[in-house]
């Protein structure tokens, strides 16, 4: 009842009664709660809230007339035309105008046309609170009838944690509160002590912005100051939470800068001088606290980071109160907390709400400019938000939130913090370039993952690969070093020159078989990938988040499928496709199993994905090993050049060209145990790692539903 008809016409059929087989085909159905809503039956004699009710029997088969015209105009025996809220002829009248309710032998109590309607919106309100509070659908069932089967009453864990109002003094809010975390001092008005206490503590932001969607106001300032002030969450000292934020700005700012520094560390010193915060700076200030602490990787890390966030979701619905850049922020913000933590709303939701938002600003377009400033902050929310889409969608294996075609904004400028330009020696020299290696990357993914199209010719698809390689090149070999993060800079670009290479060769659905080139770069680059993530493991920075374990498995199976790629080389009589240092390659295997192991003892159910590498490096290394051996016994017995093909073991089967002892198994991979210590030697599929490659998005899957992405 949203957009209403002006002339009410489109009730006309919610007040007929029992249509003639002829007249249903034409005449719309009410809904169940349509008729429920406006209609009041007797317990006794009430018909079906889903059925009309039926007319008195008449000697006559000639269907009974219904009249649809308002009191006035059928006593008078007038036409009505049914204006809305009162026809013209009550209106020249001077009268109210009314109609009679369905079935005149339940009432003869006419009622105007707006208390119905009034009764309707009522009874379609209530009917979505029960939905919601419960999780009972009433609205399909018919009055009267049993809903013990059709729900929970007691989830309440479906309502966004944000909207629930807990008692402070309540076992229950207690009991979930469980005091400040270490070294966090807690400033809070005692009716917002507590965060939300009831099921999970994460906002559901589809809900919050549903709500938007059906009740939409004009944008209005936010209330400088809540009604109920909420808590402010410090840290030790100014100097130590300067240090925290520090590492953030040095590290994710580095790469969605959509934060300004300077203007985060005035609102910091102004917090902790005592001054109480907006609600878009309260939330921005103990969300970006969060993540700081996420990315230390410390002990307690967790569990403190997990106190700002509950105080940021204090001020998270203000901070989305109005579709603006702030609301964008908060949402950019919520989405890197969720990559880093174990809880949180899932990464992929917010991040098409966020992408629905900066699509209905206009932020993907060019505009006119207006400040310097807004333009340029405008410029780096949208690109942080296309850095994210382009990184998760290709992980997780799911589609590009927006399309290149429609994004017509500039790169932001290389600006200073104190808005002074200076290309290649600016904070946003290496943000901009990692913006123009996703533009590569999102082009290169387009093509080669695009599902709905047939492989290309040979020739287009090499060619294509070529021009994609050199631009890669270009961009690696044309990266400014920025000096005050030499480092970071270096070895971040190597890092994602090796993972958009992998995206780039590995076998995907327009390059289902890739050649030589693509197998022999896939190897190197996944060996240049692993390095990276061990470089940080052995510094103590390792981020151990579900894109780290992505990354990870998926360079280390790209290896033992490349090897894989080499046993059916040789097996045919050629040579090896891939020929790598055998000692990096080795090293590079190893660093997987001790990583993915260490992962295990983090977080729960990687332990089976370790000793499935661990399975699956046994299977290829005892191949390589056998294949090695039968070569050499070869060489000993015929000449070089006349090696039959050696085929791969068939357990337990017999082949008329090769009789194949079973494989035995490597037990030792530069001092890393690859099989457990019962000794246990299996009959292992020597095609394992080429099946599990080529099932990527199995992993894909099993991530996002482990990690609820």
């Amino acid at each position: 009842m949203t957009n209403r008809d002006p002339d009410f016409r489109h009730q006309l059929g919610r007040f007929r009664l029992d249509p003639t087989p002829s007249q249903s085909s034409q005449l719309p159905l009410p809904p169940p709660s349509s008729l429920a809503s406006v209609t009041s039956p007797s317990p006794t004699s009430a018909p079906s809230a889903s059925t009309p009710p039926p007319l008195q029997h008449r000697p006559s088969s000639r269907p009974k007339r219904v009249s649809t015209a308002c009191d006035f105009c059928r006593k008078r025996k007038k036409k009505c035309d049914f204006r809305y809220p009162n026809c013209s002829a009550c209106t020249r009248a001077g009268v109210r105008c009314t109609i009679a309710p369905p079935g005149s032998q339940i009432t003869n109590a006419s009622v105007p046309r707006d208390q119905l309607e009034k009764l309707q919106d009522r009874v379609q309100w209530l009917e979505e609170i029960i939905r919601t509070k419960t999780g009972i659908a009433v609205a399909d069932k018919q009055t009267g009838s049993t809903l013990s089967e059709d729900g929970d009453p007691n989830l309440w864990h479906q309502l966004p944690a944000i909207l629930i109002k807990v008692d402070p003094s309540s076992p229950q809010a207690n009991s979930t509160l469980g005091g400040s975390a270490a070294g966090v001092e807690s400033v809070a008005s005692p009716a917002s002590a507590s965060p939300s206490a009831v099921g999970t503590e994460l906002p559901n932001v589809g809900e919050i912005f549903r709500d938007k969607l059906e009740h939409r106001r004009p944008s209005v300032a936010r209330p400088v100051v809540p009604v109920s002030a909420p808590r402010v969450l410090r840290l030790g000292s100014l100097e130590e939470a300067e240090r925290v934020v520090g590492q953030y700005f040095e590290s994710m700012g580095y790469q969605y800068p959509f934060l300004n520094r300077t203007e985060f560390i005035d609102n910091l010193r102004r917090i902790y001088a005592g001054e109480v915060p907006t609600p878009e700076v309260h939330c921005s200030y103990h969300i970006t606290i969060g993540i700081a602490l996420l990315i230390r990787s410390t002990d307690d890390a967790e569990t403190r980071a997990m106190e700002f966030y509950r105080a940021s979701n204090e001020t998270l619905q203000i901070a989305l109160h109005n579709e603006d850049l702030a609301s964008l922020r908060a949402l950019l913000s919520l989405a890197l907390y969720t990559m880093f933590a174990t809880t949180g709303p899932s990464v992929w939701h917010v991040l098409g709400t966020a992408l629905r938002l900066a699509t209905s600003l206009g932020l993907h377009k060019a505009r006119q400019p207006t400040n310097l400033v807004d333009d340029e902050m405008a410029k780096r929310a949208f690109w942080s938000l296309y850095n994210l889409d382009r990184l998760i969608a290709s992980t997780l294996g799911r589609p590009l939130g927006i399309a290149d075609e429609d994004i017509t904004v500039a790169l932001p400028l290389e600006l200073n913090d104190d808005w002074t330009e200076a290309p290649g020696a600016s904070s946003m020299t290496i943000p901009i370039q990692v913006i123009r290696l996703r533009l590569i990357f999102s082009h290169i993914y387009r093509y080669l993952y695009s599902t709905n199209q047939q492989p290309p010719p040979p020739t287009e698809l090499s060619l294509t690969l070529r021009h994609f390689r050199h631009e890669l090149d270009d961009w690696r070999t044309s990266s400014p070093i920025y000096p005050p993060a030499l480092l970071y800079s270096t070895s971040y670009y190597d890092y994602l020159h090796a993972t958009t290479l992998l995206l780039l060769y590995r076998p995907s659905p327009r390059n289902p078989t890739p050649d030589q080139t693509s197998i022999i770069s896939c190897g190197n680059a996944s060996i240049a990938v692993i390095r990276s993530y061990w470089d940080s493991y052995s510094v103590g920075k390792l981020k151990w988040i579900w894109l780290t374990l992505s990354q990870l498995y998926s360079a280390g199976i790209t290896i033992l499928w490349c090897l894989n790629r080499n046993i059916h080389a040789v097996n045919e009589g050629l040579d090896a496709v891939w020929e790598p240092v055998e000692q990096t390659m080795r090293r590079a295997i190893q660093a997987v199993v001790v990583i993915l192991e260490e992962f295990g003892k983090r977080r729960a159910g990687v332990d089976r994905l370790a000793e499935t590498f661990r399975t699956q490096s046994t299977t290829i290394f005892s191949h390589l090993a056998y294949q090695q051996q039968q070569r050499q016994q070869h060489q000993q017995q015929h000449q070089p050049n006349m090696l039959p093909p050696i085929l791969p073991p068939a357990p337990g089967g017999q082949n008329s060209i090769f009789m194949a002892p079973p494989v035995p198994l490597a037990p030792v991979l530069d001092d890393v145990l690859l099989i457990d210590s019962s000794g246990n030697m299996p009959v292992l599929d020597p095609q394992m790692a080429e099946q599990l490659f080529y099932s990527y998005d199995w992993f894909q899957e099993e991530m996002a539903t482990y990690y609820t992405l």
